[in-house]
C-alpha cells in the first residue's frame, strides 16, 4: 500500500497518538512514527517493548503503537492480534478507539458480525462519533447488496498487475480514450529503497496505450505498462500518483509527496505540460497553506475546475472534497469550494473523478458501505451536489475500491450482440487480486429481450400460417410480422426494448375477437435477466352457426327492450367494439304458439329494439347491424349435447336435436316441453360479412351525425335486496348469464363447484385455464380441487366487463358466483347500490 493512498485514508492515525510519551526508551519510536516512518517506528517499538515490561501503562500504549503501525502498513492480520490483545488487557476502556478498528478489519474482510460486535461497543462507549453509525448501516446493508449483487462484471486486469499495487486509473485522453494513466509502486520505480510509512516501494505514473487493432472485444489489446515520462523528469525519487489529463492529454495534474528527514512533509498537488515526448517540470498548484494535504486531483476537460481531496481545517471530517475554479487557463484557481454535506462526512472522501459534467464519483468510508472505501457516485443538480449514492457489490468490495473511471467508446458484448451499456475500469484491493491494489476492469452487459410464441386455432389445434401478429410499445413504436408455416412468430432484441409493456394483437381472415383470445400484454418492465417472452394465441374462427345471446325477456305480446335486459347485448356490443369490421345479423325467435304471422312480426319488432339499443345509445354504426324476426320459423338446433336446468330439473337435449313443434310435443315432461319453448324464445347473431370499413372515429361511439342519441346516461342495473341487506345481480361469462351474490369488503370472485365443473366437462374451459394446470384436478375421478384458482376469460356486470378473471371455486356458495365489492371498484368501475330503487349504479358516464 502506497503512502499517497493512506494519506488520504488513514489519518486518523496521526489524531489517535498525540498522547506518545517521550519516554527515553522509545523516543526514537515515537519519533519515527511522528514523522510517518512507521517501518523503522516499527523495528524500534518492537525493540523497546522488552524494555518496558515492567511498566504496565508503557507497555500497553507501546503495543498501541505497534498495532498501529502494522493498520497503517496494511498488515491486518498483525494489526488484529495486538488490538485483541489489548482488547483482552480491557484497554479499550482507556483508548475505546481499538474497538473502531476491531470492527474496521474484520468489516474490510466482509466479517460483517464480527465487525457489528466492535462497532456497537464502540458506539455504546462513543456515542458522539458519528462516524461508527454509518459503519453499522453499512454491515447491514452490504450483506443484501450481496444476495442481490447489480448486474456488472468485474475481471481482474492481470496484464497490468503486479505483486505490488496498480492503483486509480485515469484516462489520458478523455476525447479518445486510448490511453489510461496509473498509479504504481511496482519494482522499477524511480524512488530508491524503502517507502519508510509503508515499508514499500515509492510509487510513480504509469501509462497504457491501446493501438487500434482488429480484435474488436473489449477490454480488446492494450501496450505494456512503460513509465509516464521516460525522461524521467516526472517520476522523481519520492511519491507520485493519481494523474489526471486536460481532454487531448496534453497537460496532467498529479500527486507528488516531498520528503523531508528533518520535518512532516505533505502531499501536493502539481501540473506538468508535455513536450515532444517528454514533460516539463511539475509546478505546485497553490490551493491553500502547506501545512495541509491536497491529493487526487481531477481535472475538467476545459481546465477550468479543479475537483481534489484535502484534510485542510474547517470540513467536515477527515478529508473533504473539494472543488476549485479559475477564470482562464493560465489563472490561479481562486475560488475553493467544500463540495458540501451531501458528499463529504466526518471519515474520508478520497479520488474524486467526473464522468461528463453532471456526475461525480468518489471514494468514502463515511457513507454506509461494505467495509473500507466503497465508490459512490452524486449528480451535480441545479449547482448542488445530491445525497451520495453506493454503486453496491460487486462494484465495491469490504475492501477499498477507488478511483472508478467509464470508456464511452462503443463496444459490442459478444453474447448479446449487442452494445455494452456500461464498461470501465476501477482499482480495488479486494481478495483474490495479484498484489495489493490491482487495476479491474467492469462491463455491464446489455439486457435482451425477445417475444415469439406459435398461433393455432382454438377448433382444431392446428397452428395457422399467415396470421398477423402486431406489438405496440409503451414508448411510442409498433411492429408487425406474420407466422410461418408452422404458426410460429418471433420480435427480436431490436424490437423489444427494456422497461417497455407491449400490447399484442393478432389478426388473420375467418377469425374473430371473442373472450380476449386475438390480445395479450407483455411487458420488460421489472426484468433482470436476458429473456425470450413466450405469447401463444388460440384464436377463435368464426362461427358458421348462430351465437345465441344471454336472456332477454319481453312482456306478453311486447318488444320495448326492458332496462334490466340491456346489459344481455353487451356482450354483442363488445364483440363489434373488438371486431370493427363485422357486419351483424340480429336475429329474433319465438316459440311456436299463437299466430304464424303475429309471431314474425313481433320478433321482427324485438330484433328491431334490440338494434336500436346498440346503435342509439351505445354508437353502434347502423350500416353495420341489421334487425331480423324469424318468428317460429327456425327452431334452435344443437349441434353439441346441451343441459339445461328448469324448476329446479335438469334436461338433456342430445346433439343434433332440433326443437320442433312437434319434437317438443313428444317430450313425455311437461316442463321439459316448457324449457324447451323457452329456449327456441331467444336472441341471437350471425356474422353476414368482416370487411366493412369504419367511417372516422365512429367505433363505438355515439354517432354525431344524428339528433336521436343519448349521450349520457346514468348506468344502472337491477338487482335484489335480501332482508338481510346481502345483495343479488346478475353477471355473464361464456355468454350466459349467472346470479352473482355481493360480498362486502372483499376482491375475491368465487365461483360455483357446480358451473366450473359443468364449464370443464362441456370444455368452455380445460385444464390450461387452472392455475395449477393439470394438478387442480384430481386423477382419480377428474373432480376439481375444491379452492383451485381459475382464470375466466370475461366477466361482465351491467355494461363493465373484466378480463382474465381470477376465480376460486367454491363448494355450498349461496349464488353461482360471489363477487366481492373491492373487486367491483378496482376491476371494472367505481359503483353504488341504491337500495331504495333497488339498482347497482356505476359513478362514471357513457
Amino acid at each position: 500500500m502506497n503512502k499517497i493512498k493512506i494519506v488520504a485514508t488513514l489519518v486518523f492515525a496521526l489524531i489517535v497518538s498525540t498522547s506518545i510519551t517521550n519516554a527515553q526508551i522509545t523516543r526514537e519510536a515515537d519519533n519515527a512514527f511522528k514523522y510517518c516512518q512507521y517501518e523503522k517506528a516499527l523495528d524500534e517499538y518492537r525493540k523497546g517493548v522488552k524494555k518496558v515490561k515492567k511498566n504496565r501503562v508503557e507497555l500497553r500504549r507501546v503495543t498501541f503503537q505497534i498495532a498501529e503501525c502494522y493498520r497503517i502498513m496494511g498488515d491486518l492480520k498483525r494489526a488484529e492480534q495486538q488490538y485483541l490483545r489489548l482488547y483482552k488487557q480491557n484497554y479499550q476502556k482507556d483508548n475505546p478507539i481499538i474497538l473502531f478498528h476491531l470492527g474496521s478489519i474484520y468489516n474490510l474482510r466482509g466479517e460483517y458480525d464480527q465487525a457489528l460486535k466492535y462497532y456497537n461497543e464502540f458506539q455504546k462507549r462513543v456515542p458522539e462519533d458519528t462516524r461508527v453509525a454509518a459503519r453499522i448501516e453499512g454491515c447491514q446493508k452490504a450483506k443484501q447488496w450481496m444476495d442481490n449483487p447489480m448486474r456488472y462484471e468485474v475481471e481482474n486486469f492481470k496484464k497490468f498487475n503486479t505483486k505490488q499495487d496498480e492503483w486509480a486509473p485515469r484516462w489520458g485522453n478523455l476525447d479518445k480514450q486510448n490511453q489510461i494513466i496509473f498509479t504504481s509502486n511496482r519494482e522499477g520505480s524511480m524512488g530508491k529503497g524503502q517507502d519508510q510509512w509503508t515499508g514499500g516501494l515509492f510509487s510513480d505514473l504509469y501509462r497504457t496505450d491501446k493501438p487500434k487493432s482488429k480484435n474488436t472485444e473489449w477490454p480488446g489489446e492494450w501496450s505494456p505498462a512503460l513509465p509516464l515520462d521516460e525522461s524521467e523528469t516526472l517520476n522523481t525519487a519520492v511519491n507520485e500518483g493519481e494523474a489526471s489529463a486536460n481532454l487531448k492529454g496534453g497537460v496532467i495534474y498529479f500527486t507528488r509527496c516531498p520528503q523531508d528527514k528533518k520535518k512532516v512533509m505533505q502531499c501536493y498537488i502539481y501540473t506538468a505540460q508535455k513536450k515532444g515526448k517528454s514533460w516539463s517540470e511539475g509546478t505546485l498548484v497553490e490551493l491553500g497553506p502547506d501545512t495541509f494535504n491536497y491529493v487526487h486531483p481531477y481535472i475538467m476537460p476545459d481546465e477550468l475546475t479543479l475537483y481534489f481531496a484535502s484534510n485542510k481545517p474547517g470540513g467536515y471530517g477527515g478529508y473533504d472534497l473539494y472543488k476549485a475554479t479559475r477564470e482562464k487557463k493560465s489563472g490561479k484557481f481562486a475560488k475553493i469550494e467544500n463540495l458540501g454535506a451531501n458528499v463529504n462526512t466526518a471519515g474520508q472522501e478520497v479520488f474524486p473523478t467526473m464522468r461528463n459534467e453532471t456526475m461525480l464519483y468518489f471514494s468514502s468510508d463515511g457513507h454506509p458501505g461494505m467495509g473500507g472505501l466503497d465508490l459512490f457516485s452524486s449528480e451535480l443538480k441545479d449547482g448542488k451536489f445530491q445525497e451520495a449514492i453506493n454503486l453496491m457489490y460487486p462494484l465495491n468490495s469490504s475492501w477499498d475500491d477507488i478511483s472508478i473511471i467509464f470508456d464511452e467508446t462503443e463496444a459490442i458484448d459478444p453474447l448479446s450482440k449487442s452494445p455494452y451499456m456500461e464498461k470501465g475500469y476501477l482499482s480495488s484491493n479486494r481478495s483474490g487480486g495479484r498484489g495489493g491494489d490491482d487495476l479491474y476492469y467492469f462491463v455491464m452487459r446489455p439486457l435482451v429481450y425477445s417475444i415469439s410464441g406459435f398461433v393455432r386455432d382454438e377448433a382444431t389445434l392446428q397452428y395457422i400460417d399467415g396470421a398477423t401478429v402486431e406489438i405496440s410499445g409503451s414508448d411510442g413504436s409498433s411492429y408487425t410480422t406474420t407466422t410461418d408455416v408452422k404458426g410460429y412468430y418471433h420480435f427480436d432484441k431490436s424490437k423489444i426494448l427494456g422497461n417497455t409493456t407491449y400490447t399484442m394483437r393478432v389478426t388473420k381472415t375467418k377469425y374473430w375477437e371473442d373472450r380476449g383470445k386475438m390480445t395479450a400484454t407483455q411487458t420488460t418492465v421489472g426484468l433482470s435477466e436476458n429473456t425470450d417472452l413466450k405469447q401463444d394465441f388460440v384464436i377463435v374462427p368464426i362461427p358458421i352457426e348462430p351465437v345465441p345471446l344471454p336472456e332477454i325477456l319481453y312482456d306478453f305480446a311486447k318488444w320495448d327492450l326492458k332496462p334490466q335486459y340491456k346489459d344481455s347485448l353487451l356482450y354483442l356490443y363488445n364483440i363489434m367494439i373488438k371486431n370493427p369490421t363485422f357486419v351483424i345479423e340480429l336475429r329474433s325467435h319465438t316459440d311456436s304458439r299463437g299466430n304464424d304471422k303475429d309471431n314474425e312480426i313481433l320478433s321482427q319488432k324485438r330484433a328491431q329494439s334490440c338494434v336500436d339499443f346498440l346503435v342509439q345509445e351505445k354508437g353502434i354504426d347502423p350500416d353495420r347491424i341489421v334487425a331480423k324476426g324469424y318468428g317460429e320459423y327456425r327452431p334452435r338446433k344443437f349441434i353439441n349435447d346441451f343441459t339445461g336446468t328448469f324448476n329446479r330439473k335438469s334436461f338433456t337435449f342430445p346433439k343434433g336435436t332440433e326443437l320442433t313443434e312437434a319434437y317438443i310435443n313428444s317430450l313425455p315432461d311437461k316442463d321439459q316441453q316448457e324449457y324447451a319453448h323457452q329456449l327456441n324464445r331467444r336472441t341471437e347473431f350471425v356474422i353476414l360479412r368482416t370487411d366493412f370499413v369504419p367511417k372516422g372515429d365512429q367505433i363505438g361511439d355515439v354517432r354525431r351525425n344524428t339528433t336521436t342519441v343519448a349521450v349520457v346516461q346514468e348506468r344502472a342495473f337491477p338487482v335484489e335486496i335480501a332482508e338481510d341487506g346481502t345483495v343479488k345481480g346478475k353477471a355473464s361469462t361464456y355468454n350466459k348469464e349467472y346470479d352473482f351474490v355481493l360480498a362486502t369488503g372483499s376482491n375475491e370472485v368465487y365461483i360455483s363447484y357446480i358451473l366450473a365443473t359443468q364449464f370443464l366437462k362441456e370444455m368452455v374451459i380445460t385444464v390450461k385455464d387452472f392455475e395449477d394446470g393439470a394438478a387442480a384436478i384430481k386423477q382419480e375421478d377428474g373432480s376439481i380441487i375444491e379452492n383451485a384458482v381459475l382464470y375466466i376469460s370475461e366477466l361482465t356486470i351491467g355494461d363493465a366487463w373484466a378480463e382474465n378473471v381470477v376465480v376460486i371455486v367454491k363448494k355450498g356458495l349461496p349464488a353461482t358466483f360471489v363477487i366481492g365489492d373491492q373487486f367491483i371498484n378496482d376491476e371494472l368501475d367505481r359503483f353504488r347500490i341504491d337500495k331504495d330503487r333497488k339498482l347497482l349504479i356505476y359513478d362514471s358516464k357513457r
